[in-house]
């Protein structure tokens, strides 16, 4: 980057001159011009800028690279491809200054560092988005330069096949997939199903009709299974043909929505598998194999409709011998969400020949706001190995463990710095990011309310401060380990003067309203939260008694009630209904529980 002094005025008045056979390109120009025109710009006195875009594989060898030259009254744009060109433009509107319709001038040369840039998004442990919710998503990412993302689906997909295992106001349907899929393509991201094939399929095996086709069966319903039970999912039996038989069926339904050249087939987590039904089988055998054959199977399946494939890390990297035995064409996504997570085990696939992603996470999930700081130290350690180690993407993670009570809006510091690290391994994190974010996601000049957020998060990446929240007071009394009162303190603290500024920045031009909702929400919880653990503070007396007055609980009780109905109303906002019942109730029993004289 070099800058010169100066601004070019644009708007859409703008002469374009761009010779770039992609419709999605000039688009995201005019989205851009639109963007500036209507922000206020003065477009009009003296010569119009005029605006060039061409590909020029020469200039730019990197395909999705771009050089950038903005003067006065000239914005010269050169990109490796249309991508690149895309991209180009992401950068002229980063570049724009808010509300005046000026671009800073200088010069770019640009390119990522990794091919693939993504995310993925759980829709399926509690909360589905709606169409609208997932456009303005995908348009953000964009934004952001995300060029893949996933949808993990598992159940909330209305199969054809079955439309007893999801149906459409609790999933997304195959109409809503294909309109999504459009809308992704016109801005470069492949949208990419997450499925599970193996492990995490609780909901579908604890059908009657297929809960012989488990591993281990449960004994439970799905509405009758805890949050832990729920994660915890039921495992397939992976040597029966009928088994297999609905793996197929599902990836046939699925396959006829998404229109993506890759697909995920998961296989992450099979916690029962050989322990039932193949117990004895497996025994001579060892558990990789047959779990290598089944991931092969499913993958056969997806490759017979041209789709290349991915899975998780989790099975194989416990068994190195077997690498040879992946497909060739298929990508292993390591992962991994902590300060132990096996980050130089990435150069173990690459160097067995295998396309390898690097997949952190946001730390958002079990939390009440996202663990900033270990999400940070966690994606900054992955996109380091994995460009050391000749990774070629980074998947973003943000999960909904335990019901999915964290928002989407806390989780975009996280996806902001995500996008970032995919497209320079080496960004700056910290502060100076913070700052950036601030500046583009909130419209403030400094990093002041990020800092406070963070400050009031900074609990939760050593206690999942969402478990902690539901799970009831008898239970948490047994817990052990809780944060000290000096926690307790600090995280009040920040998340009141985080409240705050939430607060005075409602109704600011340029802020989404309901991100600050959101996370205001969030910030009134997290208080409470400190307030629950507090009433876990035993008296002297015998029997000992929570040092919390009647008064104290009580008051508790009501504002925990008013804010579970602005929680509902938040969540109809972005979601449909699927699995709000389940976090309602949960409040609404543990509201009881701290009320005086509940149970």
């Amino acid at each position: 980057m070099r800058f010169t002094t100066g601004f070019c005025q644009v708007g859409t008045d703008c002469r374009v001159e761009a010779s770039v056979a992609d419709s999605r390109v000039t688009a995201a120009l005019h989205r851009w011009l639109g963007e500036s025109e209507r922000d206020g710009s003065t477009v009009g006195s003296g010569s119009p800028t005029t605006v060039f875009v061409v590909v020029d594989r020469n200039a730019m060898p990197n395909r999705e690279g771009y050089h950038l030259k903005v003067s006065p009254g000239t914005v010269q744009l050169t990109g490796g491809s249309a991508a690149g060109c895309f991209y180009g433009i992401q950068t002229l509107a980063q570049l724009s200054k808010p509300g005046e319709g000026l671009v800073s001038c200088g010069e770019i040369t640009d390119y990522p560092d990794f091919a693939t840039r993504g995310l993925l998004h759980d829709v399926t442990r509690g909360k589905v988005p709606k169409l609208d919710t997932l456009k303005t998503l995908a348009a953000r990412l964009a934004s952001l330069k995300i060029n893949q993302l996933q949808l993990n689906i598992e159940h909330a997909f209305v199969f054809s096949f079955d439309p007893e295992i999801c149906v459409s106001r609790n999933g997304l349907t195959p109409h809503e997939i294909r309109e999504l899929d459009r809308y992704c393509r016109e801005r470069f991201i492949n949208l990419v199903p997450a499925l599970a094939t193996i492990g995490h399929m609780g909901r579908i095996l604890s059908m009657p009709r297929y809960r012989h086709l488990a591993e281990i069966e449960g004994k439970l319903t799905w509405d009758r299974m805890d949050w832990p039970q729920r994660m915890r999912g039921l495992t397939l039996d992976c040597s029966s043909p009928e088994a297999f038989s609905l793996i197929e069926q599902m990836w046939i339904d699925v396959l006829q929505a998404f229109s993506s050249p890759v697909v995920n087939i998961c296989g992450d987590e099979p916690w029962d598998l050989g322990e039932g039904k193949n117990k004895e089988a497996f025994s001579s055998t060892g558990k990789g194999r047959p779990y290598v054959r089944h991931l092969r199977k499913t993958h056969d399946i997806c490759a017979s409709h041209g789709r290349r494939t991915q899975f998780w890390s989790d099975v194989v990297r416990n068994y190195p011998d077997l690498l040879d035995r992946l497909p060739r064409d298929a990508t292993v996504l390591h992962w991994g969400y902590d300060d132990q997570a096996d980050y130089e085990g990435t150069a173990g696939f690459v160097e067995a020949g295998l396309e390898t992603f690097v997949c952190p996470g946001t730390s958002g999930w079990k939390r009440i706001i996202p663990a900033m700081d270990l999400a940070e130290r966690n994606i900054a350690a992955f996109a380091d190995a994995g460009k050391r180690h000749g990774a070629t993407g980074l998947i973003n993670t943000d999960w909904g463990d335990h019901g999915h009570f964290n928002t989407l809006a806390g989780s975009w510091h996280g996806f902001a710095l995500g996008a970032a690290c995919g497209w320079r391994a080496d960004h700056t994190t910290g502060e100076p990011f913070d700052a950036r974010f601030a500046y583009h996601h909130f419209g403030t000049p400094d990093s002041c309310g990020v800092a406070l957020l963070r400050s009031a998060s900074a609990i939760a990446a050593q206690y999942e401060t969402w478990r902690l929240f539901w799970i009831p007071l008898t239970t948490l009394q047994n817990e052990p380990g809780l944060p000290n009162e000096a926690e307790l303190h600090q995280t009040a603290q920040a998340a009141a003067e985080a409240a705050r500024w939430l607060e005075d920045r409602s109704g600011a031009v340029g802020t989404d309203q309901q991100d600050l909702r959101e996370l205001l929400l969030a910030c009134r919880f997290t208080e409470l939260f400190v307030d629950k653990i507090r009433f876990t503070r035993r008296s002297g007396a015998n029997p000992p008694e929570s040092t919390a007055s009647p008064g104290q609980r009580e008051a508790w009780a009501e504002t925990l009630a008013a804010l579970t109905d602005e929680f509902a109303d938040c969540w109809r906002m972005r979601n449909k209904d699927s699995g709000l019942d389940d976090i309602t109730r949960m409040l609404e029993d543990l509201g009881r529980e701290i009320r005086p004289g509940g149970a």
